[in-house]
This record gives C-alpha cells, structure tokens and sequence, in this order.
C-alpha cells in the first residue's frame, strides 16, 4: 500500500482526470483501517492505491473503473 502522503498530488491528478472523463469522485474517506477510499461514479468504491494503479496503467476512465471493480468481484468470489 503506498503511502496517501508521499502520493497526493499524483492522486490528486488522477482524480481531476477521472472528473474529466465525466466519472463523479467523491471526498477521500478513510477506513477504520486507515485505507483511503473514495466513491467513484455510483455505485463502485475504489482505494487510492487503486486509482493510481489505474493511472499507470493508462485506465483512468468509466471502462477502465468498471473492468477494475468487475475484476476484483470476481477475484473475490473464488
């Protein structure tokens, strides 16, 4: 898990690229377990760690969140 600290502004990018592309992103939560979370379109909940991953891998918009959360379902279900 990268640091939110050391990551913010590359997170803080993603997350204007997302709102580019026409995905709504919520505030950055925290989970009890001090994850950093944040709701992206309406119904997927996705990490920091997540998101830069997506960005990276050149991903960050609707179709790359919906291939990234249906491929974690299923990865969740075996």
């Amino acid at each position: 898990m990268s640091s939110f600290a050391e990551r913010a502004d590359d997170i803080v990018r993603a997350v204007k690229l997302l709102r580019q592309h026409g995905v709504a992103v919520g505030f950055p939560m925290q989970t009890a377990d001090g994850e950093i979370i944040f709701a992206v379109g309406n119904d997927f909940t996705l990490t920091a760690d997540q998101i830069l991953e997506l960005l990276e891998h050149g991903e960050l918009h609707a179709e790359g969140v919906r291939r990234s959360v249906e491929a974690q379902a299923a990865a969740t279900r075996r």
